[in-house]
């Protein structure tokens, strides 16, 4: 036999194939799991071997797996692929009937190869390319003094590569000034790119901002571009820069003056040319001044800033923001357009809105899903929005009504004034339920509350 195909030969080719390999003979009992099988399916190759490819599989797929390798073991199908997601990672598995010479069926072939990362860019290209065409955002409202002299100033700086500080409150409107200030620049051809600070763990945002090579680290399969690589050309909006760790803040300071990076696990620096706007709803002098937040950086970021006004001071942006969320959520829901009534115009006029353009968004989408009828009543409005008179002291009793019922409807209705009145920050909001924010978390999900969060700005 030639030495190109001898058993060690076979086996270390099996062996250092990034993809995971299993072979199952024509009983379907494994025979073959290299490495990358045993990554990439948690599982360890002494315990699986010997044993029927449905020991790796959950009962409910038996069925399925049984259909699929008795086709292949028939003829009625040489091979077969699927993408399966499993622990919020996603696989491109193939199955691939093997013959001897005569046509005889000697057993089955999967590979597995992760495609998470794959998914995740298309995602990401996706999201770029809707934020350059707009079509993830409304138009942004201006019709108070306050509104008009940022939009003024957005114009003005957006033809300059200047460093831009954008502050404000929570939801007060921050990113679609930043979408204003790159759609307006010479970059609007290159993406618009967005970190959200305050949203990456400590230990990931080194390689979320800068990128990482394969094998710097455990679950690295492959190298992998940073936010400042993906906004090439374009600009880089640091979302709450404020929550940055003091730890990661010097290493964004040396990236944005030197405009290069290093990913994580490689030797050469990568040379960037992008635009830096970071947004904060916190007093960065303030920080600065209690040393949390680095007073060169602080420097470096504040060239340019665009402070935006809290909804309550913009009093002539609330009514044509109101009607522009009722026509988006009609257009999105496939329902007839709904109109404010006079007394839902006074209510709206006379709300401090603590949680901002974010809050009277939220009460539209509410006010669109449950209201009937041709006009927005003040009985299609949170709670939140309502005078006090209004609100119901409690919950009445109603025959046939649970208590568990009655109590989760409840608490859904607290929560959700909890996290508007934080401004959809959950740590904030947690801290003022006295519940832990994994607790939070949780019954988000179970609410469906996962709307309400600090991500735009």
């Amino acid at each position: 036999m030639p030495q190109s195909l001898t058993k060690p030969v076979f086996e270390a080719m099996i062996s250092h194939m990034p993809e995971g390999v299993l072979f199952l003979d024509a009983q379907d009992i494994i025979r073959i799991c290299n490495p990358a099988a045993e990554r990439i399916r948690g599982v360890v190759a002494a315990k699986v071997l010997g044993q029927s490819i449905f020991y790796l599989h959950p009962p409910p797929m038996h069925t399925r797996l049984r259909e699929l390798l008795d086709s292949l073991k028939g003829g009625v199908v040489a091979s077969s692929s699927r993408i399966i997601q499993v622990n919020n990672r996603y696989f491109d598995n193939s199955y691939a009937a093997i013959r001897d010479p005569q046509g005889d069926y000697l057993g089955t072939l999967l590979i597995s190869r992760d495609i998470t990362e794959k998914k995740r860019l298309s995602a990401e290209n996706l999201t770029l390319k809707q934020t350059l065409t707009g079509a993830l955002s409304e138009p942004l409202i201006a019709h108070s003094p306050g509104m008009k002299k940022v939009l003024g100033l957005a114009e003005a700086v957006a033809g300059i590569d200047s460093t831009v500080l954008v502050t404000g409150e929570n939801g007060t409107g921050k990113e679609r000034v930043v979408e204003v200030i790159h759609r307006l620049s010479s970059r609007r051809e290159s993406p618009l790119v967005r970190v959200n600070c305050a949203a990456l763990p400590e230990n990931l945002l080194e390689s979320e901002l800068f990128g990482h090579c394969r094998g710097a680290f455990t679950g690295a399969v492959e190298d992998r571009k940073g936010k400042f690589e993906l906004a090439d050309g374009g600009t880089l909006l640091l979302d709450e820069i404020g929550e940055l760790p003091l730890g990661s803040q010097a290493k964004l300071l040396r990236a944005i003056q030197d405009k290069a990076v290093q990913p994580v696990g490689g030797r050469k620096e990568i040379q960037v040319d992008v635009r830096i706007v970071a947004a904060t709803n916190r007093d960065l002098a303030a920080a600065v001044a209690d040393r949390s937040f680095r007073e060169d950086l602080y420097y470096r970021l504040n060239v340019i800033t665009l402070e935006v006004p809290p909804l309550r001071e913009r009093p002539e942006d609330i009514l044509p923001l109101a009607e522009q969320f009722l026509q988006f959520f009609a257009r999105q829901m496939k329902r007839a357009p709904r109109t404010l009534s006079p007394q839902v115009r006074a209510l709206l006029l006379g709300c401090s809105f603590p949680g901002n353009v974010r809050q009277l968004r939220h009460a539209m989408e509410r006010a669109m899903a449950l209201g009937i009828g041709e006009h927005i009543l003040p009985d299609d409005l949170p709670a939140d929005l309502k005078p006090a008179s209004t609100v119901s002291a409690g919950p009445d009793f109603q025959a046939g009504h649970p208590l568990k019922a009655a109590v989760e409807h409840f608490e859904k209705a607290y929560l959700e004034q909890a996290l508007l009145f934080a401004g959809g920050r959950r740590l904030e909001a947690a801290s003022r339920l006295g519940i832990s924010r994994k607790n939070l978390w949780e019954k988000m999900q179970r609410y469906g509350l996962l709307a309400i969060d600090a991500t735009e700005g």
